[in-house]
């Protein structure tokens, strides 16, 4: 039987839309969760929750580009037959935190986080504003980070990226979305990074 990663990655695969650019947020997401363990403080099920959310953020474009993250929201809720490696609930976390990879934050007034109990609120804030920051580091969809470093301060998060190219991109990105991430953790964020070398350089 598949994992429940596995699972994911079948429907990521399945809805077939950017999956490289999907596949390196998941990949950022998940490097920007261990950096940040003492931060959040989360566990293994929570990283997996994140793993599949940020693989499948961005499969609602299959719908439509407007408002693609409410459809990903909803085509990842009708979706817990393809993920039984998650219990409902966790489903539920997973297209909450991906629907709140971008646009506004989470809110009660949104009525299928305000559904959920009050400690998985706060899961999916956690998960969301690391998603929303990984997401950022991809602006331009390219899969150019190549490394990258979180440094924990006593009241300032320093994130510091390698990337082949289009550095400011990538940092603005970031910048663009981080809004999320200092409001659950409490602290600022600041993202630098250095362009690597290309290899005919």
């Amino acid at each position: 039987m598949p994992t429940r990663i596995q699972q994911a990655e079948a429907l990521l695969t399945a809805f077939d839309w950017d999956v490289a650019h999907c596949r390196q947020v998941r990949d950022l997401a998940l490097t920007l969760f261990d950096q940040l363990q003492t931060l959040h403080g989360l566990g293994r099920d929570e990283r997996d929750i994140l793993n599949a959310a940020a693989l499948l953020h961005d499969i609602g474009w299959t719908i439509s580009g407007a408002k693609h993250h409410k459809h990903t929201y909803r085509l990842i809720h009708e979706s817990k037959r393809s993920l039984t490696g998650f219990s409902p609930t966790q489903v539920e976390l997973i297209a909450n935190v991906a629907r709140y990879h971008r646009k506004a934050l989470p809110s009660l007034k949104h009525e299928p986080f305000a559904a959920l109990a009050s400690k998985d609120q706060e899961i999916v804030r956690a998960l969301a504003g690391i998603l929303r920051v990984a997401d950022g580091l991809d602006r331009p969809h390219l899969q150019l980070v190549r490394k990258v470093e979180c440094h924990i301060g006593t009241d300032r998060v320093h994130i510091h990226i390698h990337a082949q190219a289009e550095i400011s991109a990538h940092i603005d990105g970031a910048n663009r979305k981080r809004d999320l991430f200092e409001s659950v953790f409490g602290c600022a964020l600041a993202v630098e990074g250095i362009a690597l070398a290309s290899a005919t350089d």
